[in-house]
Order: C-alpha cells, then structure tokens, then sequence
C-alpha cells in the first residue's frame, strides 16, 4: 500500500523509531492468527505506523494508542485519516502513565521509553484479562542487553541494565507466559497473562 510505504519513509527521513520489518511481520502474522484479539493498546504512537499495520489486519480491530509527543500524535493522526481508520484508532497525547480506563485490552504492546517497561506492565495489568498478550519491543536492544562492551555510552549501557534486569523479572513473573524471540526485530517478548 502506498500510503504505508509513504509512511514508513518519512519515519525513516527523520529519524523517527518505527518497527524492524522483521518484527512487524511477526507482530502481524501473530494478530491474523489470533481472531480472539479485538481491542489493542499500544504504548508509544510516534507517527502512527504500527497502529495503522494493526488495524489493517482485520475489519474488527480496534485500537487505542498513547503518544506523549504533541506533533507526533499530530502526524499520526493525519496519517489515520488518510487511510480512513479514525473510526478504529484514537490516539490519546498523553504520558502512558495517566491514561486510566475500565477498558480491558486483548493484546498492549509496549514500545516506548524502555526503562519503564516494569511501570507500564503494572500500570495496564488491570486493563488485561487472563489471555490478554502483552508485548514488548527492543529487549535485546542491539545486541547491547547481552553485550554491554558493544556500548561505551554510559546512558545506554544504564538503559540496556534496567532492560536486562525486567527482561529477567518478565521471564520469572509467575502471572505470565512469556516467550522471548531473541532473533526477530530488536528482540521481542510475548507475554500471556495466564492468571
């Protein structure tokens, strides 16, 4: 589809993080083969590039999607206008952590500031239900997470230490079922709540 295309390189003209190609696929394929998924929340708009990907899986999915960045939710939402999904995506120009609904959600992907991966999970945990996935993007983070010494940027290898250590918490946390997919994007986990 053209207009996708269009948005995915003007993410990539400035700098804008968006999904590896690999692990939207895999996002992608995982939604077809999950009818049960209906309602979506994702952590982290930028310009609407993956919401977009999700709602064209399927005529019956909606999603909510959470963007701190005024001028991304902006973009964002002309984007949804011109692919015609505002009736199925509502972005929300927020910090994730202030969003409180009675909403439950079948599948929250979380792509925004790692180090607050922890937060979020717990943040949205009463926003899921038992089968509810929870995703998590950039786990390995370049290769850094495992190999600190590929980083002598302070600030990343303290980003890459907190994302090591609630990769290993998510992997132990009894109330999940978490798969982690090492080799697909940036390292994704998918993370089923199973109590």
């Amino acid at each position: 589809m053209e207009i996708l295309e269009r948005i995915k390189e003007e993410a990539i003209n400035n700098n804008i993080p968006i999904m590896k190609d690999d692990g939207l696929a895999f996002l992608l394929s995982f939604l077809k083969e999950h009818e049960e998924i209906r309602d979506i929340l994702e952590i982290g708009t930028a310009i609407g590039y993956s919401a977009i990907n999700f709602a064209l899986v399927r005529w019956d999915m909606k999603i909510d999607t959470i963007e701190i960045d005024p001028s991304l939710v902006e973009v964002a939402e002309n984007n949804i206008v011109k692919l015609v999904l505002e009736d199925r995506i509502q972005c929300f120009n927020m910090d994730a952590m202030q969003y409180i609904t009675n909403k439950e959600y079948d599948f929250v992907f979380i792509d925004a500031a790692k180090s607050q991966y922890r937060k979020y999970l717990e943040h949205f945990y009463n926003n899921s239900h038992i089968g509810t996935y929870f995703i998590f993007d950039n786990l390995y983070f370049h290769g850094i997470v495992d190999n600190p010494e590929l980083s002598h940027n302070r600030s990343t290898l303290q980003m890459t230490r907190k994302i090591k250590k609630f990769r290993e918490e998510l992997i132990n946390d009894q109330r999940f079922s978490t798969e982690l997919y090492k080799d697909i994007g940036d390292g994704i986990a998918i993370s089923k709540r199973i109590i």
